[in-house]
């Protein structure tokens, strides 16, 4: 599999620089089996003049699926926009151990900027949007291998957002969640039997967190400006035949 070339054959196809590309899913939070898929995403940036059309143009690029390579990626200023809404999708990209390309300081800027304006609420929410989600696939106590890691990372995670107020890395150590990594490391397919212990940890966690994100006020600060200069200065260095007077 060739990660590297995939990336510079989409750069070519679509005309685009990939400013930042990582590896993300569940090889980036430490749980992934051999046979997992490698989750490739990207961030690019156009030519100037993609900019200057009157219609916003299409801000994905999404490759077939092949070879148990899943790509794709976010066009710049789709991913400033929510990085400005402190998406966690992105922020975990920007933690991401695995870096397939890393432009023009990007993605050290972003760094910075969410030192200063993370907002913890809507993290908060996604992460138990993601738990409500896996939850509903409990069945008479038991819920397939995949969906309980992905329940149990997303409680630890807002977990982390209400004890420390940061971003939560993307592997927590865990004595509750590495049993269960063990399992899926090993390629353990069939539904797993939740203790009683476990069953009341999801519930009490996720009333508990629901309950503190509800009493959490939304942060009213704006990163555009900041945010507009990064596109601007970035847009300057990856085409610098195009220079802005």
């Amino acid at each position: 599999m060739h990660i590297p070339a995939s990336l510079q054959k989409i750069e070519s196809i679509h005309n685009i620089k990939i400013c930042f590309a990582v590896e993300a899913g569940s090889r980036a939070f430490g749980y992934a089996s051999e046979d997992s898929d490698h989750d490739v995403r990207f961030i690019y940036i156009h030519r100037p003049e993609w900019y200057l059309s009157i219609d916003q143009g299409k801000d994905v690029i999404e490759e077939p699926i092949s070879e148990n390579l899943d790509i794709s990626g976010w066009e710049m200023t789709k991913a400033l926009r929510l990085f400005r809404k402190s998406n966690p999708s992105l922020l975990e990209w920007l933690q991401a151990e695995t870096v397939y390309e890393d432009c023009f300081s990007f993605a050290d800027s972003l760094r910075v900027l969410n030192h200063t304006y993370f907002q913890p609420k809507p993290a908060l929410f996604h992460y138990l949007n993601i738990a409500s989600a896996n939850v509903k696939k409990i069945s008479g106590g038991s819920i397939t291998i995949k969906p309980l890691l992905n329940l149990i990372r997303s409680i630890l995670s807002a977990g982390w957002i209400r004890n420390h107020g940061t971003f939560p890395p993307n592997v927590i150590d865990s004595s509750i969640l590495a049993p269960y990594i063990k399992l899926k490391k090993s390629g353990h397919t069939d539904p797993v039997l939740l203790s009683k212990e476990i069953q009341s940890f999801i519930q009490r966690e996720m009333e508990e967190l629901r309950d503190y994100a509800e009493s959490l006020r939304q942060i009213h600060t704006d990163p555009t400006a900041e945010l507009n200069l990064l596109f601007q200065n970035t847009l300057k260095k990856a085409w610098p035949e195009n220079r802005f007077r």
